[in-house]
């Protein structure tokens, strides 16, 4: 699946790489001027002063072009069909994307947008919302099936949730997650957490330098397994454990 960035990502990375290059330049110019100024223009130390002064030229004109990019960063707005939320992409996705604002996955075919419906869950009365690209629907407060009307398409066979992956009743303890290592797939991980926790880059930078770091507390075991996988496919280590609060009643 090709993946579509988000604008304010392309942003971040290009305003970062600017300034590192920029203060790099900046510094490589202070040492020549230094060096100059005390050690006098040529001698045994001039080709040394010539690559101080041409590398930080050559930095400056660099985060200079790096800055200027900023400014083409297309901005393609997917508005999120469940909260409304607006989500600024460099291009116009044709696959589902993730809403920064719900962290729901915006149900996208063949370019278009789709509509949600509205439905109630028999059991806890949580309101949940499907497309036409929906096959099973779980409840997103208590994880039971959702049976769903294709009334509009009876052709369409309707699909089951299969016994393997069924939600128990009896399973309502609270978990925490816990991030023990980003992995080596730095950027990969980066980019997976800011859609798990809705956070922006350098505070998911912070967190894979302070790990073992606790993610998420409070969340059922489906959810905190299914976030565990995520993490795990990128290769990145987390554990789950039951809450404080549940194991000490």
């Amino acid at each position: 699946m090709r993946k579509i960035e988000r604008a304010s990502d392309v942003i971040e990375i290009l305003g970062e790489k600017s300034i590192l290059t920029g203060f790099a330049g900046v510094a490589a110019l202070a040492v020549a001027a230094f060096a100059i100024k005390y050690q006098g223009l040529g001698g045994n130390y001039a080709p040394i002063q010539g690559l101080l002064v041409l590398g930080g030229i050559g930095a400056l004109g660099f985060a200079g072009f790096t800055a200027n990019k900023i400014r083409s960063v297309a901005a393609v707005t997917v508005v999120c069909p469940y909260c409304n939320g607006r989500n600024e992409l460099t291009e116009h996705p044709d696959e589902d994307v993730r809403c920064t604002s719900c962290q729901r996955m915006v149900p996208i075919l063949s370019g278009k947008i789709l509509s949600v419906e509205q439905v109630r869950c028999g059991y806890c009365n949580a309101l949940n919302y499907y497309s036409e690209k929906t096959e099973v629907l779980l409840c997103e407060d208590c994880n039971r099936e959702v049976p769903i009307s294709r009334d509009d398409d009876p052709s369409r066979p309707q699909k089951k949730l299969m016994p393997g992956f069924a939600v128990s009743s009896e399973e309502d303890s609270l978990y925490d997650l816990v991030l023990v290592d980003g992995g080596p797939k730095q950027e990969e991980m980066i980019d997976c957490l800011q859609h798990m926790l809705a956070l922006n880059r350098n505070q998911v930078k912070n967190i894979l330098n302070e790990t073992p770091a606790l993610l998420l507390t409070g969340i059922s075991h489906r959810k905190a397994e299914m976030l565990k996988a995520q993490i795990s496919m990128h290769d990145g280590n987390a554990q789950t454990n039951r809450s404080a609060e549940v194991a000490a009643v």
